[in-house]
């Protein structure tokens, strides 16, 4: 007995488990949109474009978005076009079951702002190029001087800077001479830092820390140039470039 009761059982939980189905798919097949919501989840610590912005664009590329289908709408192709703005690093659409789609958006980070002639832009780890917005500046390593097109080295440096709590609070600008040295201004101190090609370049700087942990920070305004483009030495000057 007790075994035919298990089997009833399972067979209405089966039952249940069908007509929830077919009940979800004929929703599904009837649904309409009945709302835009975008939400940009990294909004607290970059705000390069906002919810609005994104909904704006948004509906101006599907203007009759709303009131359609949901089981009409290609999500995976919609994504694609949001992520076509420059900012935007990935996207994810969804609906729920009151017909509202919603929109998940994530910013790139950037790491360093570029200045270069007349144009400012930010790059994030990768070199995607992000554009400077008015409303909003982040706080990162200022390059200028002759950028180069390749701008892998430039990244390593910057990363490495980023990576490290003391550089990251003491270098604030890299200029780039057309040789393709690579000279750092320091927040701290009034000398500059000459590091070179940024070939190897983490060896230098492991240098230039040990000898910053051998002086006083007012000792650092001493020297107007610390040299790190000799092998195996340090050469500081009390004279400028």
């Amino acid at each position: 007995m007790k075994k035919y009761i298990s089997i009833l059982k399972w067979a209405l939980i089966l039952l249940y488990l069908n007509i929830t189905v077919i009940i979800i798919s004929f929703k599904n097949k009837t649904l309409i949109c009945s709302e835009i919501n975008v939400t940009v989840i990294d909004s607290i610590s970059n705000r390069f474009v906002t919810s609005a912005e994104i909904r704006k664009a948004f509906l101006m590329a599907y203007p009759k978005l709303i009131g359609s289908s949901v089981r009409e709408m290609n999500f995976d192709e919609m994504e694609v076009v949001v992520e076509k703005h420059p900012a935007i690093k990935s996207c994810q659409i969804y609906n729920n079951a009151k017909g509202i789609v919603n929109i998940e958006v994530q910013q790139y980070e950037p790491i360093l702002r570029v200045f270069s002639g007349s144009a400012s832009f930010y790059l994030d780890e990768s070199g995607n190029k992000i554009p400077a917005s008015n409303r909003f500046n982040v706080r990162t390593i200022v390059v200028n001087g002759a950028i180069p097109t390749n701008t892998d080295d430039l990244l390593k440096v910057a990363q490495f800077i980023k990576n490290n709590p003391f550089w990251d609070a003491q270098i604030e600008q890299i200029y780039i001479r057309r040789n393709n040295d690579y000279v750092l201004t320091p927040r701290v101190g009034e000398h500059l830092v000459l590091l070179g090609n940024p070939v190897d370049f983490e060896t230098r700087m492991e240098k230039l820390l040990a000898f910053y942990k051998q002086l006083a920070p007012q000792a650092w305004n001493e020297y107007k140039v610390i040299n790190l483009k000799y092998k195996n030495q340090i050469v500081c000057s009390r004279s400028g470039l």
